[in-house]
Formats: C-alpha cells, sequence, structure tokens
C-alpha cells in the first residue's frame, strides 16, 4: 500500500507543477512535435500511476485482510502507533469501501471517455456526410478535396472513414496556386499525423477532468502544438512565406466555419497571429529541445526511481512487511 501511496504522491507533484512548466517550456513552439510528447507524457505518467495504484492498493488490501495495522503501518510508518489501536475492523471495513470507490471512480472515468470519444466520431462522421451533400455531384477540388458553397474562407480535414479535406469557394478563389498547395499540404500533415486521433483523445481527457490544468491546458497547448507541425511540413514544402500569406488571405475576413466540429483542423483556425509570427522569425530550437527533453527525462526517471526505492526497500517509500 504503501507503493500506492508513493505512486499517488508522485501523481499530484506532475499535476500541480506539471501544467506551468510544461507550458513554459513548450511556450515558443520551437520544437512542437516534440512539445506534444512532452504533453502526452505527462498525462498519460498520471493516468498510470492512478491505474497501477488502484491496483497494488486493492492487492495489498486483500493480502493484509485481517491485519489492517500492518497494512497502514506500511503506509505511514509515523502513524504507527494510531493503526495499532483497536479499530481495526472499522479501518480496515472503510480502506475496503475506499478501494471500491476508486475502482468505481476509474471505471466511470472510462466510460465517460469512451462516450466522449464515441461523440467526436459520430459528430464527424456526420460533418463529413453534410460536406458531402453540399459538394454535390461537382468535381472533386485540389488533392481529391471536397469543395462546397459557404460565406466564410476556411480549409480543414475531417478525420474518420475517409478521411476528408474541405475547401470552402470562398477560401478557393482566396488563394493562388502555391498558397493552396501550402494549405493542403498543411492538411495532409493533419491527417498524417493522425492529429484528429490525438485531440480527440486528449479533449476527451479534458471533458471528464475539466477541474485538472493539467489535461485542460495540456489539451489546449496540444492542439495549438498540432497546428505548428503540419506549418512546418508545409514551410519545407513550400516555403514559411508562402504558408504565411496562405493564412493571412484565409484569416480575414473569417478564422473558420461557425461550428466546425472539434474535431475538424482547420488551417486558418487556431491561433493565426502567434504562427505567423513564429513563421517570418522561427524561434531558437536547440534551448527548447534541450528544456523539453530534460523534462521528458524526468517523466520517465522519476517512476523508475520510485521503483527501484520500492525494490531496494528504501525507508523513503516503505514496502510493508505483510503475512
Amino acid at each position: 500500500m504503501s507503493t500506492a501511496v508513493c505512486l499517488l504522491a508522485y501523481s499530484m507533484v506532475v499535476l500541480v507543477i506539471g501544467p506551468p512548466l510544461l507550458s513554459q517550456v513548450t511556450a515558443s513552439g520551437a520544437a512542437p512535435r516534440l512539445g506534444i510528447t512532452v504533453w502526452v507524457a505527462a498525462m498519460i505518467s498520471v493516468l498510470g500511476a492512478w491505474l497501477v495504484a488502484v491496483v497494488l492498493f486493492a492487492a495489498d488490501l486483500d493480502r493484509a485482510w485481517g491485519h489492517v495495522d500492518q497494512l497502514l503501518a506500511g503506509c505511514f510508518a509515523a502513524l504507527r502507533a494510531l493503526a495499532l489501536g483497536g479499530y481495526g475492523g472499522l479501518l480496515q471495513a472503510g480502506l475496503a469501501v475506499l478501494t471500491a470507490l476508486t475502482a468505481l471512480a476509474f471505471g466511470v472515468l472510462g466510460a465517460r471517455v469512451i462516450a466522449a470519444l464515441r461523440r467526436g466520431r459520430i459528430h464527424t462522421r456526420r460533418h463529413a456526410e453534410a460536406a458531402q451533400l453540399a459538394a454535390g455531384d461537382a468535381p472533386r477540388g485540389p488533392g481529391g478535396s471536397l469543395v462546397v458553397d459557404a460565406p466564410y474562407r476556411s480549409v480543414y480535414c475531417l478525420g474518420g472513414r475517409p478521411r476528408t479535406i474541405v475547401i470552402t469557394r470562398p477560401a478557393l478563389s482566396a488563394l493562388d496556386d502555391a498558397q493552396l498547395a501550402a494549405v493542403l499540404a498543411h492538411e495532409q500533415a493533419h491527417l498524417r499525423g493522425r492529429h484528429h486521433l490525438l485531440l480527440a483523445n486528449t479533449g476527451a481527457l479534458a471533458k471528464v477532468l475539466p477541474h485538472l490544468t493539467l489535461f485542460t491546458q495540456g489539451s489546449a497547448e496540444i492542439a495549438r502544438l498540432a497546428e505548428m507541425c503540419a506549418d512546418d511540413v508545409a514551410a519545407r514544402r513550400h516555403s514559411g512565406d508562402t504558408v504565411v500569406d496562405a493564412l493571412l488571405a484565409l484569416a480575414l475576413p473569417a478564422t473558420s466555419a461557425p461550428g466546425s466540429p472539434a474535431p475538424a483542423l482547420g488551417a486558418a483556425g487556431l491561433g493565426v497571429a502567434e504562427r505567423v509570427e513564429r513563421l517570418l522569425a522561427p524561434p531558437d530550437s536547440t534551448r527548447a529541445r534541450l528544456y523539453q527533453s530534460l523534462v521528458l527525462a524526468g517523466l520517465f526517471v522519476a517512476p523508475l526511481t520510485l521503483a527501484a526505492l520500492i525494490l531496494t526497500r528504501s525507508p523513503l517509500c516503505i514496502t510493508a512487511a505483510l503475512g
């Protein structure tokens, strides 16, 4: 049980110091792909710590059934005297209830995440079907895209089957050939990188854990960094200036399609001013990669250190002696 407590303590540290630290090291967008990896690793480490803690907690409780004093002593050595009091049965029942409620909470969390992902897939599929109907029998646009009539300029992609890039006619008119090629490269980068799946999963976690900044802020930061990843792919193929011109052409007079679904990834739908500035004056990626790599290493080293302390029975994280 002491192992579970250590894991929960680790998750609390990441939840508290993670968001401000990760926001600082990924703010410039200098290495967006690595930045996404860091945010995702932090989320996975917290969820993994919770899951393993619940499993260990339940296993320890099962082994210590009838010996709650020893179980509590392993978790809270400083409170050993209190644990050896005359309330073993009551405390044991309380621990059993706590374990059951925690397992139930994980089940509910998983069900809510699955439900949110399912709603997102349904919304995306319906949006793609509506785009198909709006396009009618008109021939496919550049790159196999759907060209639809709309009062705004927008180019965005929809994941699912089949993957779809949608271009409104005002956007098609506003972009020259080079700009259009850059925008299509941007959207194709989203689809190849499976960014729609990444945003769907992190967005679902943010919805079911709205009070945890790591997940809500992390979801927004990952969406911002995903746009920068796609910008970089388009810039390598068609130059940064061309991508900037395309973003500005799409951003005026409207930045996105009203009511576009959450899984939709629009070329000019998020942080256009920041992305334009970044393309015109690329930030130093060396320092950003160094800081992000250090944080990522910390997210791996900390759980490994914890495991080493447990295996060596270090007094820093005492393993209960049951039996």
